[in-house]
Protein backbone atom coordinates (compact mmCIF):
# COMPACT_ATOMS: atom_id res chain seq x y z
CA UNK A 1 0.00 0.00 0.00
CA UNK A 2 1.18 3.51 -0.78
CA UNK A 3 0.18 6.57 1.21
CA UNK A 4 -0.17 9.73 -0.86
CA UNK A 5 1.69 12.49 0.94
CA UNK A 6 0.91 16.18 0.53
CA UNK A 7 3.94 16.81 -1.70
CA UNK A 8 2.83 14.18 -4.20
CA UNK A 9 0.36 14.60 -7.03
CA UNK A 10 -2.97 13.21 -5.85
CA UNK A 11 -4.12 13.07 -9.46
CA UNK A 12 -1.82 10.08 -9.89
CA UNK A 13 -4.00 8.09 -7.47
CA UNK A 14 -7.15 8.97 -9.37
CA UNK A 15 -5.83 7.87 -12.73
CA UNK A 16 -3.41 4.94 -12.63
CA UNK A 17 -3.58 3.16 -15.96
CA UNK A 18 -3.45 6.20 -18.24
CA UNK A 19 -0.29 7.92 -19.40
CA UNK A 20 0.11 11.54 -18.32
CA UNK A 21 0.82 12.43 -21.96
CA UNK A 22 -2.73 11.28 -22.82
CA UNK A 23 -4.44 13.32 -20.13
CA UNK A 24 -6.85 15.96 -21.34
CA UNK A 25 -7.34 17.40 -17.86
CA UNK A 26 -5.37 17.19 -14.62
CA UNK A 27 -6.84 18.74 -11.48
CA UNK A 28 -4.46 18.92 -8.53
CA UNK A 29 -5.26 19.94 -4.95
CA UNK A 30 -8.28 22.05 -5.90
CA UNK A 31 -9.91 23.76 -2.90
CA UNK A 32 -12.93 26.08 -3.08
CA UNK A 33 -14.42 28.16 -0.26
CA UNK A 34 -17.77 29.95 -0.01
CA UNK A 35 -18.56 33.05 2.02
CA UNK A 36 -22.18 34.11 2.58
CA UNK A 37 -23.13 37.38 4.28
CA UNK A 38 -21.51 37.62 7.72
CA UNK A 39 -20.83 33.89 8.05
CA UNK A 40 -17.26 32.61 8.18
CA UNK A 41 -15.90 30.95 5.06
CA UNK A 42 -17.04 27.39 4.43
CA UNK A 43 -14.86 24.78 2.75
CA UNK A 44 -16.86 23.10 -0.02
CA UNK A 45 -14.14 21.45 -2.13
CA UNK A 46 -11.02 20.20 -0.31
CA UNK A 47 -7.83 19.35 -2.16
CA UNK A 48 -9.60 17.47 -4.94
CA UNK A 49 -7.32 15.81 -7.49
CA UNK A 50 -8.07 13.68 -10.53
CA UNK A 51 -7.16 13.28 -14.18
CA UNK A 52 -9.15 12.51 -17.32
CA UNK A 53 -7.46 10.82 -20.25
CA UNK A 54 -8.13 11.36 -23.93
CA UNK A 55 -11.44 9.74 -24.94
CA UNK A 56 -12.09 8.57 -21.36
CA UNK A 57 -15.41 8.79 -19.52
CA UNK A 58 -14.98 9.54 -15.81
CA UNK A 59 -17.94 9.51 -13.43
CA UNK A 60 -18.08 11.75 -10.34
CA UNK A 61 -20.51 10.21 -7.84
CA UNK A 62 -21.84 11.61 -4.58
CA UNK A 63 -24.82 12.95 -2.66
CA UNK A 64 -26.29 16.35 -3.46
CA UNK A 65 -24.27 19.09 -1.81
CA UNK A 66 -20.99 17.18 -1.69
CA UNK A 67 -19.17 19.58 -4.05
CA UNK A 68 -19.57 17.89 -7.44
CA UNK A 69 -21.09 20.84 -9.32
CA UNK A 70 -18.77 23.30 -7.57
CA UNK A 71 -15.83 21.27 -8.86
CA UNK A 72 -17.19 21.45 -12.41
CA UNK A 73 -17.83 25.19 -12.22
CA UNK A 74 -14.34 25.75 -10.82
CA UNK A 75 -12.82 23.97 -13.83
CA UNK A 76 -14.61 26.37 -16.19
CA UNK A 77 -14.06 29.39 -13.90
CA UNK A 78 -17.83 29.92 -13.62
CA UNK A 79 -18.15 30.00 -9.84
CA UNK A 80 -20.62 32.48 -8.29
CA UNK A 81 -19.25 35.65 -6.66
CA UNK A 82 -19.64 34.10 -3.21
CA UNK A 83 -17.11 31.36 -4.06
CA UNK A 84 -13.40 31.53 -4.70
CA UNK A 85 -10.61 29.07 -5.35
CA UNK A 86 -8.04 29.13 -2.57
CA UNK A 87 -5.56 26.63 -4.03
CA UNK A 88 -4.98 24.18 -6.83
CA UNK A 89 -3.93 23.67 -10.43
CA UNK A 90 -6.29 22.91 -13.33
CA UNK A 91 -4.10 21.79 -16.20
CA UNK A 92 -5.86 21.56 -19.56
CA UNK A 93 -3.47 20.55 -22.34
CA UNK A 94 -0.55 22.30 -20.71
CA UNK A 95 -2.42 25.46 -19.69
CA UNK A 96 -3.35 26.19 -16.09
CA UNK A 97 -6.92 27.46 -16.42
CA UNK A 98 -6.58 29.34 -13.13
CA UNK A 99 -3.95 31.62 -14.65
CA UNK A 100 -5.79 32.52 -17.86
CA UNK A 101 -7.44 35.84 -18.60
CA UNK A 102 -11.11 36.31 -19.41
CA UNK A 103 -10.60 36.42 -23.19
CA UNK A 104 -8.64 33.16 -23.30
CA UNK A 105 -11.19 31.46 -21.05
CA UNK A 106 -13.99 32.51 -23.40
CA UNK A 107 -12.09 30.92 -26.27
CA UNK A 108 -11.84 27.63 -24.38
CA UNK A 109 -15.39 27.48 -23.00
CA UNK A 110 -17.78 25.95 -25.50
CA UNK A 111 -14.99 25.29 -28.00
CA UNK A 112 -12.50 23.02 -26.22
CA UNK A 113 -14.44 22.39 -22.99
CA UNK A 114 -18.24 22.28 -23.01
CA UNK A 115 -20.71 21.86 -20.18
CA UNK A 116 -24.17 20.33 -20.24
CA UNK A 117 -26.19 21.75 -17.36
CA UNK A 118 -28.92 19.97 -15.43
CA UNK A 119 -31.74 22.14 -16.69
CA UNK A 120 -32.56 21.79 -20.39
CA UNK A 121 -35.07 24.64 -19.95
CA UNK A 122 -32.02 26.92 -20.23
CA UNK A 123 -32.84 26.94 -23.96
CA UNK A 124 -34.22 30.24 -25.22
CA UNK A 125 -38.00 29.68 -25.56
CA UNK A 126 -38.44 32.22 -28.40
CA UNK A 127 -35.54 31.06 -30.56
CA UNK A 128 -35.49 28.06 -32.88
CA UNK A 129 -33.24 25.34 -31.53
CA UNK A 130 -31.18 25.15 -34.71
CA UNK A 131 -30.33 28.83 -34.40
CA UNK A 132 -29.38 28.31 -30.76
CA UNK A 133 -26.91 25.58 -31.72
CA UNK A 134 -25.54 27.81 -34.49
CA UNK A 135 -24.86 30.54 -31.92
CA UNK A 136 -22.17 28.33 -30.41
CA UNK A 137 -20.48 27.97 -33.80
CA UNK A 138 -20.80 31.69 -34.47
CA UNK A 139 -18.99 32.45 -31.21
CA UNK A 140 -16.00 30.23 -31.94
CA UNK A 141 -15.60 29.57 -35.67
CA UNK A 142 -15.63 31.60 -38.86
CA UNK A 143 -18.19 29.95 -41.11
CA UNK A 144 -20.94 30.97 -43.49
CA UNK A 145 -24.56 30.50 -42.42
CA UNK A 146 -24.88 27.60 -44.86
CA UNK A 147 -21.77 25.92 -43.45
CA UNK A 148 -23.01 26.35 -39.89
CA UNK A 149 -26.39 24.91 -40.79
CA UNK A 150 -24.75 21.87 -42.41
CA UNK A 151 -22.62 21.38 -39.31
CA UNK A 152 -25.67 21.54 -37.02
CA UNK A 153 -27.60 19.07 -39.17
CA UNK A 154 -24.60 16.73 -39.05
CA UNK A 155 -24.57 16.83 -35.23
CA UNK A 156 -28.34 16.29 -35.05
CA UNK A 157 -27.96 13.24 -37.27
CA UNK A 158 -25.19 11.93 -35.01
CA UNK A 159 -27.61 12.32 -32.10
CA UNK A 160 -30.11 10.04 -33.92
CA UNK A 161 -32.72 12.72 -34.54
CA UNK A 162 -35.26 11.87 -37.21
CA UNK A 163 -36.37 14.64 -39.60
CA UNK A 164 -33.46 16.91 -38.68
CA UNK A 165 -34.81 19.77 -40.78
CA UNK A 166 -37.98 19.88 -38.68
CA UNK A 167 -35.99 19.68 -35.44
CA UNK A 168 -33.74 22.52 -36.63
CA UNK A 169 -36.77 24.77 -37.20
CA UNK A 170 -38.55 23.81 -33.95
CA UNK A 171 -38.92 25.90 -30.81
CA UNK A 172 -38.09 24.27 -27.45
CA UNK A 173 -41.75 23.93 -26.44
CA UNK A 174 -42.39 21.83 -29.56
CA UNK A 175 -39.92 19.17 -28.40
CA UNK A 176 -40.10 16.52 -25.69
CA UNK A 177 -37.91 16.63 -22.59
CA UNK A 178 -35.59 14.01 -24.04
CA UNK A 179 -35.31 15.92 -27.33
CA UNK A 180 -34.50 19.16 -25.49
CA UNK A 181 -31.80 17.35 -23.55
CA UNK A 182 -30.31 16.14 -26.83
CA UNK A 183 -30.40 19.71 -28.15
CA UNK A 184 -28.34 20.74 -25.11
CA UNK A 185 -25.93 17.91 -25.97
CA UNK A 186 -25.79 19.16 -29.58
CA UNK A 187 -24.84 22.63 -28.32
CA UNK A 188 -22.03 21.09 -26.31
CA UNK A 189 -20.76 18.96 -29.21
CA UNK A 190 -21.16 21.17 -32.24
CA UNK A 191 -17.57 22.50 -31.91
CA UNK A 192 -16.24 18.99 -31.25
CA UNK A 193 -14.62 19.83 -27.90
CA UNK A 194 -11.87 17.82 -26.25
CA UNK A 195 -13.78 17.59 -22.96
CA UNK A 196 -17.49 17.64 -22.08
CA UNK A 197 -18.70 18.09 -18.50
CA UNK A 198 -22.25 16.79 -18.01
CA UNK A 199 -23.96 17.69 -14.71
CA UNK A 200 -26.80 15.28 -13.86
CA UNK A 201 -27.39 14.58 -17.59
CA UNK A 202 -30.35 12.24 -16.98
CA UNK A 203 -32.15 14.34 -14.36
CA UNK A 204 -35.94 14.45 -14.82
CA UNK A 205 -35.81 11.91 -17.66
CA UNK A 206 -37.66 8.60 -17.70
CA UNK A 207 -35.54 5.46 -17.70
CA UNK A 208 -35.83 4.82 -21.46
CA UNK A 209 -34.89 8.38 -22.39
CA UNK A 210 -32.06 8.35 -19.86
CA UNK A 211 -30.66 5.18 -21.42
CA UNK A 212 -30.82 6.80 -24.84
CA UNK A 213 -28.92 9.87 -23.61
CA UNK A 214 -26.18 7.72 -22.05
CA UNK A 215 -25.90 5.70 -25.26
CA UNK A 216 -25.45 8.98 -27.13
CA UNK A 217 -22.49 9.87 -24.89
CA UNK A 218 -20.78 6.58 -25.69
CA UNK A 219 -21.50 7.04 -29.39
CA UNK A 220 -20.10 10.57 -29.45
CA UNK A 221 -17.04 9.48 -27.45
CA UNK A 222 -16.34 6.86 -30.10
CA UNK A 223 -17.14 9.24 -32.98
CA UNK A 224 -15.22 12.33 -31.85
CA UNK A 225 -12.82 10.81 -29.27
CA UNK A 226 -14.14 13.28 -26.71
CA UNK A 227 -13.40 12.90 -22.99
CA UNK A 228 -16.25 13.18 -20.47
CA UNK A 229 -16.75 14.10 -16.85
CA UNK A 230 -20.20 12.79 -15.90
CA UNK A 231 -21.53 14.14 -12.59
CA UNK A 232 -24.40 12.45 -10.76
CA UNK A 233 -25.82 11.37 -7.41
CA UNK A 234 -27.29 8.31 -9.17
CA UNK A 235 -24.94 5.37 -9.86
CA UNK A 236 -27.18 4.23 -12.72
CA UNK A 237 -26.29 7.40 -14.63
CA UNK A 238 -22.61 6.42 -14.52
CA UNK A 239 -22.95 2.98 -16.08
CA UNK A 240 -21.10 4.18 -19.20
CA UNK A 241 -18.11 5.51 -17.22
CA UNK A 242 -14.68 3.90 -17.48
CA UNK A 243 -13.67 5.09 -14.00
CA UNK A 244 -15.55 6.31 -10.95
CA UNK A 245 -14.59 9.00 -8.45
CA UNK A 246 -16.65 8.94 -5.25
CA UNK A 247 -16.97 12.32 -3.50
CA UNK A 248 -18.10 13.00 0.04
CA UNK A 249 -18.06 16.32 1.93
CA UNK A 250 -15.85 17.94 -0.69
CA UNK A 251 -13.25 15.15 -0.84
CA UNK A 252 -12.55 12.26 -3.19
CA UNK A 253 -12.89 9.23 -0.90
CA UNK A 254 -12.52 6.45 -3.47
CA UNK A 255 -11.54 6.00 -7.10
CA UNK A 256 -11.16 3.04 -9.40
CA UNK A 257 -12.52 1.38 -12.49
CA UNK A 258 -16.29 1.24 -12.87
CA UNK A 259 -16.41 -2.51 -12.27
CA UNK A 260 -14.19 -2.40 -9.19
CA UNK A 261 -15.97 0.45 -7.44
CA UNK A 262 -19.46 -0.80 -8.21
CA UNK A 263 -18.77 -4.49 -7.55
CA UNK A 264 -16.45 -4.14 -4.53
CA UNK A 265 -16.61 -0.64 -3.01
CA UNK A 266 -13.92 -0.14 -0.39
CA UNK A 267 -14.82 3.11 1.35
CA UNK A 268 -17.70 2.73 3.86
CA UNK A 269 -19.54 5.68 2.26
CA UNK A 270 -19.28 4.23 -1.24
CA UNK A 271 -20.53 0.89 0.05
CA UNK A 272 -23.68 2.22 1.73
CA UNK A 273 -24.39 4.67 -1.12
CA UNK A 274 -24.40 1.83 -3.63
CA UNK A 275 -26.51 -0.34 -1.32
CA UNK A 276 -29.14 2.41 -1.15
CA UNK A 277 -29.09 2.78 -4.92
CA UNK A 278 -29.50 -0.97 -5.48
CA UNK A 279 -32.65 -1.11 -3.32
CA UNK A 280 -36.02 -1.43 -5.08
CA UNK A 281 -39.46 -1.53 -3.42
CA UNK A 282 -40.07 -4.89 -5.09
CA UNK A 283 -37.48 -6.39 -2.77
CA UNK A 284 -39.92 -5.97 0.12
CA UNK A 285 -43.16 -6.37 -1.78
CA UNK A 286 -45.79 -7.84 0.47
CA UNK A 287 -43.83 -7.23 3.65
CA UNK A 288 -45.95 -5.69 6.41
CA UNK A 289 -43.13 -3.61 7.85
CA UNK A 290 -39.75 -2.73 6.45
CA UNK A 291 -37.21 0.06 6.65
CA UNK A 292 -35.96 1.85 3.59
CA UNK A 293 -32.16 1.74 3.29
CA UNK A 294 -30.48 5.00 4.24
CA UNK A 295 -27.21 6.45 5.46
CA UNK A 296 -27.64 7.30 9.13
CA UNK A 297 -26.69 10.72 10.46
CA UNK A 298 -25.96 13.75 8.33
CA UNK A 299 -23.12 15.12 6.25
CA UNK A 300 -20.82 17.51 8.13
CA UNK A 301 -21.59 21.22 8.05
CA UNK A 302 -19.25 23.00 5.58
CA UNK A 303 -18.59 25.62 8.29
CA UNK A 304 -17.45 22.90 10.69
CA UNK A 305 -13.73 22.26 11.14
CA UNK A 306 -13.15 18.54 11.56
CA UNK A 307 -10.09 17.02 13.17
CA UNK A 308 -10.89 13.51 11.95
CA UNK A 309 -12.49 11.67 9.03
CA UNK A 310 -15.41 13.54 7.48
CA UNK A 311 -17.50 10.32 7.39
CA UNK A 312 -16.66 9.15 10.92
CA UNK A 313 -19.98 10.18 12.52
CA UNK A 314 -21.95 8.06 10.02
CA UNK A 315 -19.55 5.14 9.61
CA UNK A 316 -20.30 1.63 10.87
CA UNK A 317 -16.58 0.76 10.66
CA UNK A 318 -15.49 3.69 12.83
CA UNK A 319 -12.20 3.28 14.71
CA UNK A 320 -10.60 5.31 17.48
CA UNK A 321 -8.25 7.28 15.27
CA UNK A 322 -11.06 8.20 12.86
CA UNK A 323 -12.01 11.05 15.22
CA UNK A 324 -8.52 12.40 15.76
CA UNK A 325 -6.83 12.27 12.32
CA UNK A 326 -7.87 12.77 8.73
CA UNK A 327 -7.04 9.82 6.48
CA UNK A 328 -4.91 10.27 3.37
CA UNK A 329 -5.66 8.75 -0.02
CA UNK A 330 -4.19 5.24 -0.05
CA UNK A 331 -3.18 3.36 -3.19
CA UNK A 332 -4.49 -0.13 -2.52
CA UNK A 333 -3.77 -1.52 -5.98
CA UNK A 334 -2.55 -0.40 -9.38
CA UNK A 335 -5.96 1.00 -10.29
CA UNK A 336 -7.52 1.97 -6.98
CA UNK A 337 -7.28 4.50 -4.18
CA UNK A 338 -9.33 4.98 -1.02
CA UNK A 339 -9.35 7.52 1.83
CA UNK A 340 -9.80 5.24 4.84
CA UNK A 341 -7.72 4.07 7.81
CA UNK A 342 -8.79 0.49 7.17
CA UNK A 343 -6.28 0.42 4.32
CA UNK A 344 -3.47 2.38 5.94
CA UNK A 345 -1.63 2.59 9.19
CA UNK A 346 -4.92 2.46 11.10
CA UNK A 347 -5.71 -1.04 9.89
Amino acid sequence: MEVLHTDQSRADLSRFSYSASRDVLRVRDLSVNFRLDQHPESSVVKQVSFAIAHSEIVGLLGESGCGKTTTALAILQLLPPSAHIISGVIDFHGENLLNLGANRLREIRGFQISMIYQDSSALNPVMRVGDQIMEVLRAHRRMTVAQMRDEVISVLEALSFEDCDRIFRSYPHQLSGGQRRRIAIAQAFVCKPRLVIADEPTAWLDSNTASEVLAVFTQLRNLYETAFLLISHDPDTLTVADRILVMYAGQIVESGTHQEVFDQPKHPYARVLLQCSAYTPAQNFGARRHRLPCISGRAPDPYESLSGCCFASRCSDRMENCDSRQPELIAISTDRSVRCFKYGDGA
